[in-house]
């Protein structure tokens, strides 16, 4: 009886291989299963990698300096002079002296306005605060007919209000090379403001103008990242939250010849504290720099007065 029971399973076993070989046999095609892990269960291949990235960041610190030109302080040009009736709007645009402000300088400690200091790219690593743009909406206002600020430099992401405080309509109009054109006109005494929208980052800073008054010009900069700033008055920029090692920023100003005053510029942060990293420029980085001026006259032209301009000085 035992023999007989063995036979039956040995030939139920055969039956059942032969019936799966059939089958495959029959089937047009094979199937592929894939099973896919759930997101959070990598296990430890992920653990392993975010522990890496994370050890590669051993803090952050911030950079800081001033940049500041070499040799004399240039002269101050002079675009018109205060009720000068044939300035267009000329009531509002011309009720001060209007200078050229494409090369701003202090001339008590040379510190030279409006340059941007950035990192090129972003980095692999953003300190987690600041991974998220600002809500608060970066602005960019007129007065006098005049831009505020000269250089505008925001997150993508981050609103850009283009706000009025003059009694007369203006028209901001960019010329970005990966985003879309802003060109609108910008109603009197607007303090609400219309939104001017840039969803790429640019390489250099994106030149605006006021189609209605042709000497009125600025500058956007958006970035993908919070690592960059623009000198302020004197000079002086700020850049908080910066991955510890070594970074490479580039520098731009309008003024500058092909646009930068230098690139590459590679500075060591480190962690947990200020890095210093003071820039000065040669005039001959600059293009077309007016010649040399005595520093009382600037304050002289700053305050409404007059220059009286020698042949010397003119040569």
């Amino acid at each position: 009886m035992s023999s007989l029971s063995n036979w039956i399973v040995r030939l139920s076993r055969a039956g059942l291989g032969l019936a799966c070989v059939t089958l495959l046999a029959g089937c047009p095609e094979l199937h592929h299963v894939e099973v896919r892990m759930k997101a959070g269960s990598g296990g430890a291949a992920e653990g392993a990698a975010e522990e890496t990235e994370a050890a590669a960041v051993a803090g952050y610190g911030n950079l800081h300096g001033v940049l500041t030109l070499e040799g004399d302080v240039p002269a101050v040009k002079k675009l018109f002079s205060a009720g000068d009736a044939s300035v267009k709007d000329s009531a509002i645009c011309a009720a001060g002296d209007a200078i050229d402000e494409g090369l701003i300088i202090n001339p008590a400690n040379k510190g030279i306005a409006n340059a941007v200091i950035f990192l090129e790219k972003a980095p692999a690593t953003i300190k987690p605060e600041l991974v998220e743009p600002p809500k608060d909406p970066a602005i960019f206002d007129q007065k006098a007919c005049r831009f505020f600020p000269r250089v505008v430099a925001f997150r993508i992401g981050q609103p850009l209000m283009v706000l009025s405080d003059d009694p007369i309509p203006h028209n901001t109009h960019t010329d970005p090379k990966r985003n879309s054109t802003f060109n609108q006109t910008i109603s009197p005494n607007d303090r609400k403001g219309v939104e001017c929208r840039y969803t790429k980052p640019e390489a250099t800073p994106v030149k605006v103008v006021c189609d209605y008054h042709a000497w009125m010009k600025a500058y956007h900069f958006p970035v993908d990242h919070p690592y960059f700033a623009v000198t302020d008055a004197d000079g002086k920029f700020k850049i908080d939250g910066l991955p510890a090692g070594k970074h490479t920023f580039n520098v731009w100003h309008e003024a500058a010849s092909g646009g930068f005053l230098e690139r590459k510029v590679v500075v060591e942060i480190a962690v947990d504290g200020d890095t210093e990293k003071n820039l000065s420029y040669a005039p001959a980085k600059f293009a077309a720099v007016p010649a040399p001026q005595p520093a009382v006259a600037y304050e002289r032209l700053r305050q409404g007065g007059e220059i009286q301009v020698t042949q010397r000085e003119k040569q």
